[in-house]
């Protein structure tokens, strides 16, 4: 009986300290310098609550009817902010553009604005069909920039750094540009970035060196040189899906992604409409 004793009173204080801990993160107050931050960019917030993670100061409240989560680190500097939002809300581009595309008819299970210091704002949409899922990620104006599939996104936003080579080299190249969405991977570094109302992806190796840029183009932006060449190569009855425009160091260069029956190929025209290399 004491030995049951003894286990019951030790339970009972466990919970009562895990109980006190849970107390003390809920009442988790940051410094002064990041409170003030926050009542400066976000005045009539309501019912915030406040945690650290990451390395960041993370508040949770609502603006307005939205929830929203705004990060921060530990100096003030506004790093992030989600907005849960819905689907009425988005800008009348993102929908259209949305509606008129491949997953119009998709369940759409989330939406979120994505707000950056010095960077464009973008709107995800989570969307599924049976078992399959994805997150489709707009501009403001429309323009869909990535499309993360089959659970191969995290869904977590979380802040992130441009390093100043990154930033001084976009602005070099692309005056006036602005940096949408950095992806940094094992090889290397993509930016997305909107560049003449264009969406450019900026492709940089590990030491932020670029390596080369891509975006989409129609069939009537291809140049006559390099048209007139698919048109008289051996790949001319394929059907068109993308073209895409490859700057490099050495210059442009012209890639078509065909299609005939179950045969898909991607075939490659330098600037002077010579055929580099076709991939099968």
């Amino acid at each position: 009986m004491k030995t049951k004793a003894f286990i019951m009173a030790t339970l009972v204080c466990s919970s009562f300290v895990f109980m006190s801990c849970d107390d003390d993160d809920d009442k988790f107050t940051p410094e002064s310098i990041v409170t003030k931050a926050f009542d400066t960019k976000y005045p009539d917030a309501q019912r915030v609550s406040w945690e650290n993670e990451a390395g960041y100061v993370k508040a949770e409240f609502y603006t307005g009817s939205y929830e929203a989560e705004a990060w921060f680190d530990p100096q003030g500097n506004w790093m992030l902010t989600e907005t849960d939002l819905p689907y009425n809300a988005l800008p009348q581009t993102v929908k259209n553009s949305f509606e008129a595309s491949l997953y119009a008819k998709w369940k759409i299970d989330d939406v979120d604005m994505l707000e950056r210091p010095d960077a464009g704002t973008i709107y995800v949409l989570d969307v599924e069909n049976g078992e399959q899922d994805a997150d489709l990620h707009y501009t403001e104006g429309g323009i869909l920039i990535k499309e993360v599939t089959d659970g191969n996104g995290d869904n977590e936003h979380r802040p992130s750094v441009t390093p100043s080579a990154i930033k001084e080299l976009i602005s070099e190249m692309y005056p006036g540009a602005t940096i949408l969405e950095i992806d940094t991977e094992t090889k290397g570094t993509e930016v997305d970035i909107l560049h003449e109302n264009i969406h450019k992806e900026v492709w940089m190796d590990t030491q932020n060196k670029w390596l080369y840029t891509e975006w989409e183009i129609r069939s009537s932006q291809v140049p006559d040189i390099v048209m007139t060449a698919f048109k008289a190569s051996a790949y001319a009855s394929y059907q068109i899906d993308d073209i895409h425009v490859i700057q490099k160091a050495e210059g442009l260069s012209y890639e078509f992604e065909l299609e005939q029956g179950d045969r898909d190929i991607t075939i490659l025209f330098n600037e002077e409409g010579i055929l580099v290399s076709p991939t099968h």
